[in-house]
């Protein structure tokens, strides 16, 4: 599978989606794909960061509109036309028609997308701001919203597929290892991780480092990190060196093992948001860009994150006194941290991989369910498709779920499996003993619906079954369910009258 990728970075328009786009490359290219690159020559273009990971680049010209410092004007951010960046995009593909193009850019809509269809087999769009027209056939906007799909609406075509929420957060393999070994968190601050992105053109790392310095919080142990295309780095190092416990670390790929050391973080909004949740790092955000605000204000909406406001609307007395409040609210630390982790849990990029470049059925897997599996079933019995054919369709609270999964792990009489493709997990399957008759509760993750593997999970949970304990199974499905039937019933399950209204049982022997 070829897949080609048109992104930039710049001083302007900073780092971010080249970065996001080479952490989603390496995924790709580990499952088998080739991959290949299209940067413009931008000042602060990090093309070399392409090359040293031996991915292929195409190089377009340097842009004819090069100054675009503190501008928001995002056509003007690609620096040509964008008839001429189609163009040379086309070139750049040398008569390939690669599997896929995905497009990482603020500054290309719908006129560059029809201009590129006939020359790709497939076009996926990686966008954050809802407010331009696109003609592809997957758009991926991880932000949180409330909207949902309503926001891509009228704006996309009907068959477009929509990847939205932080399910689907582009993060590197390294969020989800320290993940699963991080240290429960309990509220207390004592160190600070502050980073304002790749190039903080108005060194908010400054002010940030400032109000740090403010006597009631000398004592914090503080991590800076300086962003590839920082601006300010000498005046950060003079001020670094008049505060004690302070560390400055240059660009580094990842900030994993530095969120997770640390209490709380300081820093603006985008994709480095995704990266603290998933560590359920709380955060202390300021917008940068804004582009930023929409997403960090509906964040805030939902207490998953503080708000420091605007950068030009902060000064370093209302970030110093914004601090000291911050850093004092335990329980409130504790419950974002939580909530945090259950809504990013740094798959998404395996997801995306899957969607791309699917699987073979026949590479699916059971393991048996763990409690680390905790936030990914919390997830799926709150999908909307999985509640509708649910007896109580109302969402499950964690405190509910969190008691029910620990007791469900517990019980001799309960056995549960996830179901894995390349490590990844896809969906579930459960047997409750009750007497000398097992129920059965089994359901897939969104990605793999439509794609025949619900009777193959369930295939394989009863061939599991058998070698444990072979007794009856039996399940129960809503009329409605017609998936969940014929998988039933191309298992050998015999369909019985059921005691439910509104429900068909199904049973077969389990020998």
């Amino acid at each position: 599978m070829k897949i080609f990728f048109r992104v930039d970075a710049s001083l302007c328009m900073g780092i971010g989606h080249l970065m996001r786009c080479l952490t989603l490359a390496d995924a790709l290219c580990k499952r088998g794909a080739q991959v290949r690159f299209i940067c413009r020559e931008h000042k602060g273009h990090l093309i070399d960061q392409i090359r040293h990971k031996a991915i292929p680049v195409t190089v377009l010209p340097v842009p004819v509109i090069t100054d675009t410092s503190g501008n928001e004007d995002y056509e003007a951010w690609l620096g040509v036309s964008q008839a001429d960046d189609a163009k040379e995009s086309i070139a750049a593909l040398n008569n390939e028609k690669p599997d896929w193009l995905v497009v990482d850019h603020y500054g290309l809509d719908v006129e560059w997308e029809k201009k590129l269809r006939p020359h790709v087999k497939k076009l996926m769009v990686i966008d954050d701001l809802a407010n331009r027209v696109h003609d592809c056939d997957i758009l991926l906007d991880q932000n949180y919203s409330i909207e949902g799909e309503e926001r891509y609406e009228g704006i996309v075509t009907p068959t477009c597929k929509l990847l939205l929420g932080p399910r689907y957060a582009l993060l590197r393999p390294e969020y989800k290892t320290y993940r699963q070994t991080l240290q429960v968190r309990d509220g207390q601050v004592k160190r600070v991780l502050v980073f304002f992105g790749g190039s903080d053109p108005d060194n908010m790392s400054g002010l940030a480092l400032q109000a740090l310095s403010n006597a009631d919080l000398k004592h914090l142990q503080v991590d800076i990190v300086i962003g590839a295309n920082n601006q300010h780095r000498d005046e950060i190092e003079r001020q670094a060196e008049q505060r004690l416990n302070t560390r400055i670390y240059d660009h580094r790929p990842y900030l994993a093992d530095l969120m997770a050391q640390a209490d709380i973080a300081i820093g603006a909004g985008g994709a480095t948001t995704w990266e603290r949740m998933c560590l359920g790092l709380p955060a202390l955000v300021v917008s940068i860009a804004e582009n930023q605000r929409p997403a960090t204000e509906a964040l805030v909406d939902a207490g998953l994150i503080y708000f420091a406001g605007h950068f030009s609307d902060i000064n370093q007395e209302q970030l110093t006194e914004t601090i000291k409040r911050f850093v004092v609210c335990t329980d409130k630390l504790l419950e974002v941290s939580l909530q945090n982790k259950l809504l990013v849990d740094g798959l998404g990029t395996s997801r995306l991989v899957e969607i791309m470049f699917p699987s073979e059925r026949e590479k699916i897997r059971l393991r048996p369910a763990s409690l680390d599996d905790i936030v990914l079933y919390y997830n799926w019995v709150n999908d909307p498709e999985v509640r509708k054919s649910a007896i109580n369709m109302l969402p499950i609270s964690w405190e509910t779920h969190s008691y029910w999964f620990t007791k469900k792990l517990q019980d001799a009489n309960s056995w549960m499996f996830v179901l894995e493709v390349d490590s990844l997990p896809v969906g579930q399957i459960r047997f409750d003993k009750e007497g000398d008759v097992a129920n059965i509760d089994y359901s897939l993750d969104v990605i793999v619906r439509g794609r025949g593997w619900g009777s193959r999970l369930l295939a394989m949970g009863v061939d599991l079954m058998k070698q444990i304990e072979p007794i009856t199974l039996r399940a129960d499905v809503k009329n409605e369910n017609n998936t969940s039937t014929s998988a039933f019933l191309r298992g050998g399950f015999k369909e019985e009258s059921s005691s439910m209204g509104g429900y068909r049982s199904f049973s077969r022997n389990g020998y």
